[in-house]
């Protein structure tokens, strides 16, 4: 009895140390089929599909997150950094906790499983650094585009028929060479002279207006970038790709959080505001 009441006097002493460690603990990982950024769940993060960019950024096939954030606007199929991080490999363990602490000492003073480190018991799913299994894949690290010898790769997928001499990597997932226009890797159009990628995932060229390597509505003419996602040309406005309805392109402007106005209507993500 005396040595269980020493031990969890131990333990007492040692949470403030073990706490710390855990907030101390950065980055992304997978526990139990859910991702953690420190020691937050992101309960919109898909553990199957999500990539540890490196410098605080992240994504899945739908949302792209900094500092375990949501970051809003922005498209998870070519989001990309400008430089590459070192690749992240293997997600962490999760950080060592005070029930894992407690679990071993009452284990140790039990004889329970004395040859097990505290921490690594049933359900608890700890996997160590270089392991993998189902329900903890890696994260994955984002590349963009790559010229190898004669090749172009897009996240280390080769781009088929594109020429490495005059390939150009235009940001925003959009590429071109001499030939072709190319959209997170795959031929968007043929009319590669007069292709320029904007900003916000927007671009254009002669003929066309594209939102995230989609064709949208919108008129080359006047056809300009706003912000927060806002775009217009000579005669709307639009908002994520997709038309303001009722808006006038010649008098509309974006506020901030959001909001936007024309001559007669205020908006909100690109609804009129009732």
């Amino acid at each position: 009895m005396k040595n269980i009441k020493r031990m969890i006097a131990v333990a007492v002493l040692m949470m403030s140390a073990v706490a710390a460690f855990a907030q101390d603990t950065g980055g992304y990982r997978i526990l139990d089929g859910r991702v953690y950024y420190n020691n937050t769940i992101m309960h919109e993060a898909d553990p199957n599909t999500i990539m540890d960019l490196g410098y605080g950024y992240a994504k899945d096939n739908e949302n792209v997150w900094y500092e375990g954030k949501l970051l809003p606007l922005v498209d998870a199929r070519s989001f990309r950094l400008k430089n590459s991080a070192p690749q992240p490999g293997p997600a962490a363990p999760a950080p060592y906790g005070i029930d894992d602490l407690l679990l071993g000492i009452i284990g140790a003073v039990s004889g329970q499983n004395p040859g097990q480190a505290p921490g690594q018991v049933p359900g608890h799913n700890h996997v160590a650094p270089g392991h993998n299994t189902a329900q903890n894949p890696p994260m994955q690290l984002e590349v963009g585009y790559e010229i190898i010898g004669n090749k172009v790769y897009y996240n280390g997928v080769a781009v088929s028929n594109a020429s490495a001499h005059s390939f150009k990597d235009l940001g925003w997932g959009y590429a071109k060479d001499g030939s072709r226009v190319y959209y997170c890797g795959k031929k968007l159009t043929n009319n590669p002279s007069r292709f320029k990628a904007l900003t916000d995932g927007y671009a254009m060229d002669s003929f066309d207006v594209y939102y995230f390597g989609k064709k949208i509505e919108a008129s080359t003419s006047g056809f300009k970038v706003l912000k927060d996602g806002y775009a217009k040309d000579a005669f709307d406005a639009y908002y994520c790709g997709k038309k303001v309805v009722g808006s006038s392109g010649s008098t509309f402007q974006v506020l901030n959080d959001g909001y936007a106005k024309d001559a007669w209507e205020t908006y909100y993500l690109g609804k009129k505001v009732k």
